[in-house]
């Protein structure tokens, strides 16, 4: 028996060890701290709302990412964890965001994306199935960046063109009806020359939730102390869908066309996008439909000049002022469906929009590019250099307000129905580049409030936030 045993043994030894024979295996990905001071962020607390005399908060928090592949050229497997906590929060307990107090043992990993990616080989047809990263085209203005989501897509490249199509699945309602809410994708890349792309999209949104599916918004207070219901704890302004689209609906179909081009034009590169939506909310007999005809546009130059690069962007979201008619002149997001899913951070804000650094502590004047129905407009600039061998600075500022005045569905203390100003920011980075993968930074930013959020009553504190980084990735 036990002459068996080890024959089995040496045979499951013999099979492990053969494993990485058959597979390339890596491991990847960062770890990040961020030490705070501000009047406008604080972790776990959520959206901090511009307040008179507000108080600082000081607190520390840590994210990391670790992405784990198996595979070789033709197919691979992608598991990516998390994990989130504050320093001194919690310690021998069970969920997101927590795990950072004393003796610290917290059951705390998220699964961020687990799903095959394969090739057909010797062609360029690939395909991605399981839960994974989605993305628009637009800079996450309808969703991305930090959105995943189950889905299938599949790529082909024929130069000068790229084809991609798929399908995310972001609720199952029920799974004995056709109740769900699904996004559908369509791009073609096209490169007419060497210096120019151009992108012609195709989405389409497919809610037969009823306006039932979705995370349950928790009840907060506006900067007058009134209870608000449907506040997100974000900063997006709103219910889970805008005032014109309340919950009931039996279906929401919305068409999504758009373009997106980069061409070089001399020392600088032009980019930027557009896109518009079609479609209509329709409840059950007896309530009018209401129709969607929103758009968003944006236009970027990005150029070397002199010992650094920088950058001139416009954005613009159109919102609706009326609420009162059958037509949304709005845009809906992803952040209509899942917190944080609409996240547009190129300009690296700290507080008019989130930052792409952002880990746990992730909010802005207008998280939401939909801005509670009220759009956007925003003029961005900025400048990086190198300062030496291991040091980098940029500066940055920019100017955002509503693009339509506005009662928004939550903080109607505020000033949105008469001014459309939400702020100024100013902001500098500095980073150190101490090891290969390892740098340290600080980061400061500071806000003019704009009268959007002043009335009468309430005249709110400036903004400002300074936080010092360290991010190891490897």
């Amino acid at each position: 028996m036990r002459k068996g045993f080890l024959i089995v043994l040496a045979v499951v030894l013999a099979a492990a060890l053969a494993v990485p024979a058959m597979a390339d295996t890596s491991i990847n990905g960062f770890i990040k701290s961020r030490a705070f001071v501000s009047n406008f962020k604080a972790y776990g607390a959520g959206y901090t709302a511009p307040l008179a005399d507000a108080p600082t908060a000081s607190y520390v928090e840590e994210r990391a990412h670790l992405y784990l592949k198996a595979g070789d050229e033709n197919v691979q497997a992608i598991y990516r964890f998390e994990f989130d906590q504050a320093w001194g929060d919690t310690a021998y307990t069970n969920g997101r965001g927590m795990g950072g107090g004393l003796d610290t043992d917290t059951t705390n990993i998220e699964t961020k994306d687990l799903y095959v990616w394969f090739k057909v080989p010797n062609t360029s047809w690939t395909f991605s199935v399981g839960v994974l990263p989605v993305v628009d085209d637009y800079a996450g203005v309808f969703v991305g960046v930090a959105a995943d989501a189950a889905g299938a897509f599949t790529t082909f490249n024929y130069a000068p063109v790229s084809v991609k199509l798929g399908v995310a699945k972001f609720w199952e309602n029920n799974i004995k009806k056709a109740d769900d809410i699904d996004w559908y994708v369509s791009e073609v890349k096209f490169a007419p020359a060497k210096d120019v792309k151009l992108g012609f999209n195709l989405y389409y949104l497919n809610d037969m939730s009823g306006g039932v599916k979705g995370p349950t918004s928790a009840v907060g207070t506006d900067n007058a102390g009134n209870t608000i219901a449907g506040y997100n704890g974000r900063g997006a302004v709103g219910t889970w869908m805008p005032g014109e689209i309340a919950s009931g609906y039996r279906t929401l179909r919305i068409w999504m066309p758009g373009v997106s081009f980069s061409a070089n034009a001399g020392p600088a590169t032009i980019s930027g996008f557009a896109f518009y939506q079609t479609g209509k909310a329709e409840y059950t007999s007896g309530v009018p439909s209401v129709n969607v005809k929103g758009y968003a546009a944006d236009v970027r130059a990005d150029a070397k000049l002199g010992p650094g690069s920088g950058f001139l962007e416009f954005l613009y979201v159109s919102g609706d002022g009326k609420k009162t008619d059958k037509d949304y002149k709005g845009i809906i997001t992803g952040s209509n469906y899942q917190l944080a899913t609409s996240y547009y951070y190129r300009g690296d804000f700290q507080i008019l929009f989130p930052s792409g650094d952002d880990c746990s502590t992730s909010y802005g004047l207008a998280y939401d590019p939909a801005n509670g129905g009220a759009g956007v407009v925003h003029v961005a600039t900025g400048f990086t250099m190198k300062m030496g061998d291991k040091l980098t600075g940029k500066v940055g500022a920019g100017y955002l307000a509503a693009a339509k005045k506005r009662v928004r569905d939550v903080g109607s203390a505020y000033n949105f129905a008469n001014n459309s100003a939400m702020g100024t920011e100013v902001n500098a980075t500095v980073t150190y580049n101490i090891l290969k993968g390892l740098d340290a930074g600080l980061v400061g930013a500071y806000a003019w409030l704009g009268n959007a959020y002043k009335t009468a009553s309430v005249d709110p504190d400036n903004l400002y936030d300074v936080h010092a980084r360290l991010v190891y990735a490897f």
